[in-house]
C-alpha cells in the first residue's frame, strides 16, 4: 500500500522533539566530518601514503563492526538516549586525546597511535547509530517516516557540507591540535542538545533473549525482509567499490594540486550535491517508482566517480561528485523509508545496527579497498575500477532482484 503523502513539506520539523533530535545529530556529524578532514589530510601530510589513508577507514570500521553486535541490542533493551548521551562523551574524550597526542608528538612518522584513537570514535559511533535511528522512528508519527527521513538526510548532508569546509578552512590558519580540540567542543553542544530529548525507552521484550539469538534474531529478520536486504545490499557493493572521499586528500595533492581549503570544499562537494537534491525530494519524494529510481540513480552515481577519476580540472572534479552526491542521496532516502515501514519498534535497535553494519562495510572499508588498490594501480585506474564495479552491481541487481525493480512506496 502506498505512503500517504502529506502536503506539508516541513510536517516533522514542526515536532519540538523531531527538531531536538536533528540538532543534536546535526552537530554531532559537524564535528565528525571536521574531524576525519583533518585527520586525513594530516596522516597523508606525515607519511605521504595512500595505503595509510584507506587504513584510517580501517582502524574505524573494524571496531565499529564488532561492537555493533551489542549496540544494537543495547538500543532494544535499554534507555536509548542514555546511550546516546554516553556515545557522545566518549567522542568528546577521543577528540580531546586525538588534540593533546598531536600536540605532543607533532610530525612524528609514527600514526600507529592516531588508528587507536581512530577506533574509539568507531566505538562511540556504534551506538549512536542504531539509538538515534530508533528514536527517531518514535518522535515522528507513521505517516510522517518518509518526510522525517527525508529531513533527517538533509540535515546531515548540511552538516556534512559545513564540516569539510570549516576544516579545510582552519587547516591554512591553524595547527591540526587545535582543531580537534574544537571539535570536542562541538561535541559538547550535541550533547546539550541531546539532554533536551525525553527518555526513550524500548518497548519491553516478552523473554530475555541470549545475547548471541537476539542479535541474531535482526540479522534473520533483515535477510527475510526481501525489501531491506535488496536495498542495502545495492548500496553497500555500489559504495563499497565506487566510494572516493577517503582518496580526495591524495587527490587534491598529487593531481589537482590544490591546497586544503580547496580540498575541505572538495570532500564536501559528495554531500553538498546530496543536500540540495534533498531540499527537492521533500517536495517531490522519490518513493513513487522507489525501486527503478534506486537503480537509475545508483547506476549514474558509478559514472559520475568514473569521470572524477580521470578528470585533470578541480571544477570538473567538483562537478562530478555534486552530481554523485545528489543521485546517492535518492538511495539514502528510499532505504531509511523501507526501513522504518518494515520494522517492527522493539526490532528497530537491531535492524538499524545490521544496517549500519552495512553501511560502515561499504563507507570505511571501501575506503581502504579503494587506499590498497590505489597503492598498487594508481589513484586513476583504482577509482575508474570502481566506479566500473559499481555499474557491474547495478546491472546484476536489476537482472536478479526483479522484486526490487517493481518496487513502490
Amino acid at each position: 500500500m502506498p505512503i500517504a503523502q502529506k502536503t506539508d513539506a516541513f510536517a516533522a520539523l514542526r515536532i519540538p522533539q523531531f527538531r531536538a533530535y536533528l540538532l543534536g545529530r546535526s552537530l554531532t556529524t559537524v564535528a565528525l566530518l571536521m574531524q576525519s578532514t583533518v585527520l586525513a589530510w594530516h596522516i597523508y601530510q606525515i607519511t605521504g601514503s595512500k595505503l595509510a589513508l584507506g587504513l584510517i577507514g580501517l582502524s574505524e570500521a573494524l571496531p565499529f563492526i564488532f561492537t555493533t553486535f551489542f549496540s544494537g541490542i543495547a538500543a532494544d533493551r535499554y534507555n536509548r538516549k542514555r546511550i546516546l548521551l554516553l556515545s557522545t562523551v566518549l567522542l568528546i574524550v577521543s577528540s580531546a586525546l586525538l588534540s593533546l597526542g598531536s600536540w605532543w608528538f607533532g610530525e612524528d612518522k609514527s600514526v600507529f597511535w592516531y588508528y587507536i584513537l581512530i577506533g574509539l570514535i568507531g566505538i562511540g559511533r556504534s551506538f549512536i547509530t542504531p539509538a538515534s535511528q530508533a528514536i527517531q522512528s518514535r518522535i515522528v508519527p507513521r505517516e510522517l517516516y518518509a518526510n522525517s527521513s527525508t529531513w533527517s538526510s538533509n540535515s546531515f548532508q548540511v552538516s556534512a557540507v559545513t564540516g569539510p569546509v570549516i576544516a579545510g578552512l582552519l587547516l591554512e590558519i591553524i595547527a591540526p591540535h587545535f582543531i580537534y580540540l574544537i571539535c570536542a567542543g562541538v561535541f559538547g553542544l550535541s550533547l546539550y542538545f541531546t539532554t533536551h530529548l525525553d527518555e526513550h525507552y524500548p518497548p519491553p521484550m516478552q523473554e530475555k533473549e541470549p545475547f548471541v539469538r537476539s542479535f541474531f534474531g535482526g540479522i534473520r529478520f533483515v535477510f527475510g525482509t526481501q525489501a531491506i536486504l535488496s536495498s542495502i545490499s545495492l548500496d553497500l557493493f555500489a559504495v563499497l567499490f565506487g566510494g572516493v572521499t577517503g582518496l580526495v586528500p591524495a587527490f587534491c595533492q598529487d593531481i589537482l594540486h590544490v591546497g586544503p581549503t580547496l580540498m575541505g570544499l572538495l570532500k564536501a562537494a559528495l554531500f553538498l550535491g546530496s543536500a540540495v537534491a534533498g531540499f527537492f525530494l521533500a517536495h517531490h519524494p522519490p518513493t513513487h517508482r522507489a525501486g527503478r529510481n534506486l537503480l537509475i540513480c545508483v547506476g549514474l552515481y558509478g559514472l559520475c566517480i568514473i569521470v572524477f577519476a580521470v578528470s585533470p580540472y578541480y571544477w570538473l572534479s567538483f562537478l562530478m561528485l555534486f552530481m554523485a552526491g545528489g543521485f546517492d542521496n535518492v538511495s539514502v532516502i528510499i532505504r531509511g523509508t523501507i526501513i522504518q515501514l518494515f520494522t517492527p519498534d522493539a526490532m528497530r535497535g537491531r535492524v538499524a545496527a545490521v544496517n549500519s553494519i552495512f553501511i560502515k562495510s561499504s563507507n570505511e572499508i571501501g575506503d581502504f579497498e579503494s587506499g590498497f588498490v590505489a597503492s598498487y594501480l594508481g589513484l586513476e585506474w583504482a577509482v575508474v575500477f570502481g566506479g566500473a564495479m559499481t555499474l557491474l552491481v547495478v546491472g546484476s541487481t536489476a537482472l536478479f532482484a526483479p522484486m526490487l525493480r517493481r518496487m513502490r512506496l
